[in-house]
């Protein structure tokens, strides 16, 4: 059983290289490239997660001005928890005129795993975050586990998303619901709007969001979708 808290701070100090904050948890932040005002850092796992009964959270908290680019380095596996549940929190604060970028990998729940999993993400007035989030419903082969989402977004105090998403067995089969899908891969935009196309969803704050539910993972087309709106965050 593991209760330990990843975080990643980035503030400004001036034209020395930014100040970063790094403490490890379930996953080790490792500093990549560091300039005056952007930091990228990779997130290593540093044991076997999710098992039932473990408490991770991420905590990233950009400063003023601040550019922050994360990585994950692997997928995330939810094992079999063995009745016990597992949980997982990302926690983001990206203050005024700072930038955040998390193209996370997936987040795979496998046969057994019954799994929380929340994000909560505050944007300051002109800030941005761009996040993927890409969640397999079980291994090769697998039907997978249960997982429920929990997403609360605002931007400049206003709120931009909030979903609650069942995916437990149960739920996964229900009319509207995944169908023979198993891949469910989501890019947010929040405080500015991509290119908007037909099939995105326009938030109440200034963003936007993508997502595709597909069977293999490799048929989605998010990672063009990806590459275009990373490239409106581009120095």
């Amino acid at each position: 059983m593991t209760d330990r808290e990843t975080v990643v701070r980035v503030e400004s100090c001036g034209s020395e290289p930014a100040r970063v904050h790094l403490r490890t948890g379930v996953l080790a932040p490792r500093l990549v490239a560091r300039t005056a005002d952007a930091v990228e850092v990779a997130l290593v796992a540093t044991t076997a997660t999710l098992l039932g009964g473990d408490h991770a959270r991420v905590r990233l908290e950009v400063g003023a001005g601040c550019r922050l680019v994360v990585r994950d380095v692997a997928a995330t596996v939810a094992y079999d928890g063995r009745g016990g549940t597992a949980l997982w929190d990302n926690v983001i604060d990206v203050e005024k005129g700072g930038v955040l970028v998390w193209q996370a990998e997936p987040f795979v729940v496998s046969d057994g795993a019954d799994v929380r999993r929340s994000t909560r993400a505050e944007v300051a007035e002109g800030g941005r975050l761009l996040l993927r989030d890409t969640v397999g419903i079980g291994r090769s082969g697998q039907a997978g586990g249960a997982l429920r989402c929990r997403t609360r977004m605002t931007y400049d105090g206003t709120p931009a998303v909030a979903e609650d998403l069942d995916l437990s067995p149960e739920s996964r089969s229900l009319p509207g619901m995944l169908a023979e899908a198993r891949i469910i891969d989501t890019i947010t935009a929040l405080g500015w709007r991509p290119t908007p196309a037909a099939d995105h969803f326009e938030l109440a704050a200034p963003g936007t969001m993508a997502r595709r539910l597909t069977r293999e993972a490799h048929t989605s087309d998010v990672d063009a979708i990806w590459s275009l709106w990373s490239s409106h965050l581009e120095r």
